[in-house]
């Protein structure tokens, strides 16, 4: 009986076809007329490894040696080797290296070749050497892949011996140019004299490698894995021996094969479509009815669940998905696929990914929410910006800049050197001194701070602030002025513009206003004093309570005077009256207001006198910049206690 490939086709009851590769049954088959294993005409027993392929997968055979053509036709760099019937592994002939009068290298080639990156591939082979154990000067190898015959220059991969010349153990190793690179699967298999074993490795298009072995005598098969995903050219199989002079002639090699398996279903790519959607792109084409929202599990790095809403075949592809799913909290998010299979009905391998849930800034996302460019004494600049987007934005993917006069860019700086993130609705506030701003201005949350080790120079007269993406793309800008600062103030140093609308353009300059002195002049991390409101309200004045009793008993000592406006941006006048008309308490004097606030009064006159019991007049002044005047009149009594 000579060396055949068996392929079974098996006709199940439940139909469809099973096609069944019995790798090492090739060499069972063989063993019936393989019948001499050195001196001691051991038989070899490889029915342990059978290799099952389900649906309509196919095992095509790329190149097959079992030598018993009695020569080596098809082989390069024959001249130390031979086809030879002394003491053969199987059959009636086994490649054999010639003994040798010296030390020295012998390779052998034979040109295979195949594309890693589309099939799975098995490659299986005998090794048997003499009476020698191996060592850094005695050794061999065989390449499974090699990108040239010449063994000083090869990139691919090897198994074999002491590849590193530090090791007797079974391995597979990455090669580079010529030397062992990277140490990829390690078995247990201590090589010593006069073993043979066979041995079958097989890469899958992810770069999972297997190398299983079976040694002469034994009836377990051993496995071990790896991974490595190198890109090779394969173009060659081969086998190297190093030998001293006592060792030349002493080693055997048969039933060399390469088959290429169809490859396993798996994710190739993953991209964001939006922020509610990812396309997964698969290796090949998949089977539409196993494309459930079930099979897909979406977690954040909380394991919060994220609600997969729909999966469906992306229009005009047969190997891509379009996952939809809901709102997203965190920035890491991990998705388990299962349950999805090719047209042959072969199903994936669970499989889980972890990515990113962040963008680069687009235009839109993020915007420069204000600014101070001229600050107190001592003082320094800041650039506030705010999230306006669903999704987080990395920090760290943005840049500070301001233009020169012929409006090129300038002073181009990160925001943040460290991976960062601005979720939606957060502010951002950009200076070289968090803890200067800190001190001059009210600030509710330091984590709102972001320190720049550098912040491009904004002039106190005029200036532009330019917000990047890392690709340099403009993101906002803001072109800025001193002349746009209230009329009414007496003194722009260290007060701040504040952006209005965030649903109007930033270049829109009647979209920027000055702070309010009733916040400070500047609300670095916390929301504009000069929002606009998204809903209508209605211009209020309220006294609360409207009767209070400052005898310091602690319980409604003080008097809160409300207000609220349709727009933010007026000045008020605040002032006290006594029942008969005469004024008692200043209390606020052109200040500049935020749309909604409130001043308090402890019920003292303006020499801090405590006034009598009765009935004032609460009289509110407010005006804007256009010259429209508004008045509020209420009433409010002071009493000496309350029950």
């Amino acid at each position: 009986m000579t060396k055949n490939n068996c392929l079974l086709l098996i006709f199940p009851k439940t139909g469809g076809f099973i096609f069944i590769f019995a790798i090492i049954v090739v060499y069972l088959l063989t063993t019936v007329s393989k019948t001499a294993f050195g001196e001691n005409n051991t038989i070899l027993n490889l029915s342990a490894k059978i290799e099952t392929f389900s649906g309509k997968d196919t095992v095509i055979s790329i190149f097959k040696e079992d030598f018993e053509s009695g020569n080596l036709s098809g082989w390069k760099q024959t001249d130390d080797w031979e086809v030879s019937a002394s003491e053969k592994i199987a059959g009636n002939f086994s490649l054999k290296h010639l003994s040798k009068p010296i030390s020295g290298n012998s390779s052998l080639f034979h040109n295979v070749s195949a594309d890693l990156n589309l099939v799975d591939l098995e490659w299986a082979f005998t090794f048997k050497n003499g009476k020698w154990d191996p060592s850094s000067s005695n050794r061999f190898l065989f390449y499974l892949t090699a990108d040239t015959i010449v063994p000083d220059l090869i990139n691919g991969y090897a198994v074999g011996v002491n590849i590193s010349g530090t090791s007797d153990l079974l391995n597979l190793w990455r090669i580079r140019k010529g030397k062992a690179d990277s140490l990829i699967v390690q078995t247990d298999m201590d090589w010593n004299g006069s073993n043979l074993a066979t041995i079958n490795v097989k890469r899958t298009t992810r770069g999972k490698w297997t190398l299983n072995y079976l040694k002469s005598g034994e009836t377990n098969l051993k496995s071990f894995s790896g991974t490595d995903r190198s890109q090779f050219s394969f173009k060659n199989i081969g086998i190297t021996f190093k030998y001293t002079a006592t060792r030349s002639g002493q080693l055997w090699i048969d039933d060399v094969s390469v088959s290429q398996l169809a490859a396993e279903l798996f994710i190739q790519e993953l991209a964001f479509i939006n922020p509610h959607s990812i396309l997964l792109t698969f290796n090949k084409p998949i089977n539409p009815a196993s494309v459930r929202s079930g099979n897909f599990i979406l977690t954040d790095e909380n394991n919060r669940n994220i609600s997969v809403t729909q999966a469906k075949i992306m229009a005009g592809s047969d190997n891509s998905i379009e996952l939809s799913f809901g709102n997203v909290d965190g920035i890491e998010l991990r998705l388990s696929v299962s349950g999805i299979s090719d047209l042959s009905g072969k199903i994936i391998s669970p499989e889980i990914r972890t990515f990113s849930y962040s963008f680069s800034p687009e235009v839109g996302t993020i915007l420069i929410n204000e600014i101070l460019f001229n600050p107190f004494s001592g003082g320094v600049d800041f650039v506030e910006l705010v999230n306006v987007s669903e999704v987080p934005v990395p920090i760290h993917r943005l840049k500070l800049a301001s233009r020169n006069d012929t409006l090129a860019l300038k002073q181009i700086y990160p925001v943040s050197t460290e991976e960062r993130y601005l979720y939606p609705g957060q502010f951002l506030v950009c200076t070289k001194d968090s803890a200067i701003v800190a001190a001059q201005y009210f600030t509710s949350d330091p984590e709102t701070f972001c320190l720049m080790k550098t912040l491009p120079s904004y002039s106190d007269d005029a200036g532009t602030v330019v917000l990047l993406n890392d690709s340099l793309e403009v993101i906002d800008e803001f072109s800025y002025s001193a002349k746009m600062h209230s009329t009414f103030l007496a003194d722009e140093n260290g007060v701040s513009l504040e952006r209005i609308s965030l649903e109007k353009p930033t270049s829109d300059r009647s979209n920027w206003a000055s702070a309010a002195s009733s916040v400070g002049f500047a609300t670095p991390g916390l929301p504009n004093s000069q929002i606009e409101s998204e809903t209508e309200i209605q211009d209020e004045i309220t006294p609360e309570p409207k009767v209070f009793s400052p005898n310091g008993d602690g319980h409604n000592d003080e008097l809160t005077i409300k207000y609220s406006f349709g727009k933010p941006g007026y000045i008020a006048n605040v002032r006290i009256f006594d029942a008969i008309g005469r004024q008692v308490k200043f209390i606020t004097k052109n200040e500049s207001l935020a749309q909604a606030g409130s001043w308090l009064w402890n019920g003292e006159s303006d020499s801090g006198q405590e006034l009598n019991l009765g009935v004032f007049i609460i009289l509110v002044e407010v005006f804007d910049e256009d010259g429209q005047v508004k008045r509020f009149k209420k009433t409010c009594t002071i009493v000496d206690r309350l029950e």
